[in-house]
């Protein structure tokens, strides 16, 4: 059995000169449950809409002096959020035009029908809660969108809210993606030294630098882990040269680490020990949900991933290394300097890298 809607209280205001009109419309709808005021002109309307904002306004369109349509974008003015029933005895297209135009929801000939209003009524302000309704759900996912990007890169926020899955349904799949790992060398030695709030404080301007880059070479941040951050061209955001915009995002991040930690050494001569080192790998990925049936995180997952990882770990501070995946598309863009291949831990087969030279 289909539960009956029920509708809320709503203000009402019914504006006719004939007195017993208003004063019969507004006994019907009182009784429906409704707060109910009756204006017998345009200018006492207008005074009620200044003194209380009303969810409904029933206007008589032959008013005297002031007529109905002009009465009611007053109102309307007043209060934007107001309803209205155009009720007339001569109504014709371009009255029903104009009041289309105007911002009525209905209109209705005269002599009423009181049945007829009584319904006219419930179906517009049936439309009202609706439509509040769907505000009010615009709002909370606004806020709900606005919370998750504070966890969760633009991007991923947009693909989680905008999928239609249950949660025991995982997506994802393989591309061709670039990673980027930017990791603070030596930060161990500002939480020995430091208090944990001050060194809470350099990591989030930190990481404010990283993410406002990222996002100006059209990357996606991917996560931060303790001082180091994760960051992905190509996926899940297409990207035409993601080699390219990935090795101009690191040197740009080494400009700004720079600059924050020349700042920061003017409280602690303990950030100039420290230093950023930056891995960059290509290849394929898998990009989608990882995780237990309890918590998944939207990521990626390869043996490139862990290349770019154990790189970052491995350079001096201010490096850039990069793999031949990535060499191949910035050659002759950047100056590039041909290291030893290194045996990086974990992996079975040693890695050609390449220096990035600032």
């Amino acid at each position: 059995m289909v539960k009956k809607r029920q509708m809320q209280c709503r203000k009402i205001l019914v504006i006719d000169d004939e007195v017993m009109v208003a004063d019969v419309s507004k006994s019907i709808l009182t009784h429906t449950g409704h707060q109910v005021c009756c204006a017998y002109s345009g200018e006492q309307a207008v005074d009620l809409a200044m003194e209380s904002c009303y969810d409904l306004a029933i206007v008589d369109a032959m008013l005297p002096g002031m007529n109905g349509i002009e009465t009611f974008e007053i109102i309307k003015q007043i209060c934007p959020h107001t309803q209205g029933i155009l009720l007339s005895g001569a109504l014709n297209v371009n009255m029903i035009m104009m009041a289309m135009e105007k911002g009525f929801s209905k209109v209705l000939a005269k002599p009423l029908q009181i049945s007829i209003l009584s319904q006219m009524v419930q179906a517009t302000l049936t439309e009202t809660e609706l439509r509040e309704e769907n505000n009010d759900l615009r709002k909370q996912t606004l806020q709900m969108r606005t919370l998750m990007e504070q966890y969760l890169s633009p991007e991923v926020t947009s693909i989680l809210m905008d999928r239609q899955k249950t949660p025991s349904q995982t997506t994802g799949g393989v591309q061709e993606v670039t990673v980027l790992f930017a990791d603070i060398r030596n930060f161990t030695l500002l939480v020995q030294h430091l208090p944990l709030t001050e060194a809470q404080a350099f990591l989030t301007d930190f990481f404010d630098m990283v993410a406002d880059i990222i996002a100006s070479w059209n990357g996606t941040l991917d996560k931060f882990i303790g001082d180091a951050a994760m960051a992905l061209f190509g996926a899940p955001k297409p990207h035409n040269s993601p080699n390219l915009s990935a090795v101009s995002a690191a040197l740009e991040i080494q400009k700004g680490f720079e600059v924050l930690q020349n700042q920061w050494a003017l409280k602690s001569e303990f950030f100039m020990q420290i230093g950023l080192g930056i891995g960059i790998s290509r290849g394929p990925m898998y990009l989608g949900d990882v995780g237990s049936r309890r918590r998944l995180d939207y990521t990626v997952i390869g043996a490139d991933v862990n290349i770019a990882q154990r790189l970052a770990s491995e350079t001096t501070a201010g490096q850039i290394l990069i793999t031949d995946s990535v060499y191949s598309d910035v050659a002759g863009k950047c100056t590039i300097q041909e290291e030893k291949t290194r045996s990086l831990r974990g992996l079975e087969r040693s890695v050609q890298i390449y220096s990035i030279i600032p």
